[in-house]
């Protein structure tokens, strides 16, 4: 009887074992499966590995020199913090719209936690539906256009080489206005 526990033991072993990978006859197939796997080659920058989905904001973090040529004259509160190599925040906006409150409150936090690195521009872009437009209005309107400023609330990032630097239409928060705030001013 123990004979025949002890041949079952064992048996069950050797199953268990050749089950998990493990016996066999040494063959280079076997061989090449105990191997650790090849590392995949990583992907390259900008580009995600295969599989995952960026979910993330669309951003332009390139930079484009800041338009000389406009379709009307560029206010002066841009003109001198340009000529005086100052960065500027640019925020256009609709008073109208109940969003804008908001995102003002956000860069205004920012800018108080950096005063005096970055100049804060506003430009109320009033949309018809809001009444009559008066003559600061349509020029902001204007300059909005030359600017491609495709709805409000709209920022846009100018560093003190006169670069844009960054650009976003919507609301977005405090932390990410400060990055491309730090990112202007380095």
């Amino acid at each position: 009887m123990r004979k025949i526990l002890a041949a079952a033991v064992v048996v069950s072993c050797a199953l268990a074992l050749v089950g998990c990978g493990g016996g066999g006859g040494g063959t280079a197939q076997n061989q090449n499966d105990n191997q650790a796997p090849a590392q995949q080659p990583a992907a390259p920058a900008g580009q995600q590995a295969p599989g995952t989905v960026d979910r993330s904001p669309v951003e332009t973090p390139t930079l484009v020199p800041f338009p000389s040529k406009l379709s009307t004259a560029l206010p002066e509160s841009i003109q001198s913090k340009l000529d005086a190599g100052r960065p500027m925040l640019i925020f256009f906006y609709d008073s109208a719209e109940p969003e804008t409150k908001q995102q003002r409150a956000e860069i205004d936090a920012v800018l108080a936690e950096y005063r005096g690195l970055i100049d804060l521009v506003t430009f109320d872009v009033k949309s018809p539906s809001s009444g009559p437009a008066s003559d600061s209005v349509r020029r902001a309107a204007a300059l909005a256009s030359d600017l491609d400023v495709t709805g409000t609330p709209y920022i846009i990032v100018v560093d003190s080489n006169g670069f844009l630097t960054w650009r976003w239409l919507g609301f977005v928060d405090r932390d990410v206005i400060e990055r491309e705030v730090l990112r202007a001013t380095e």
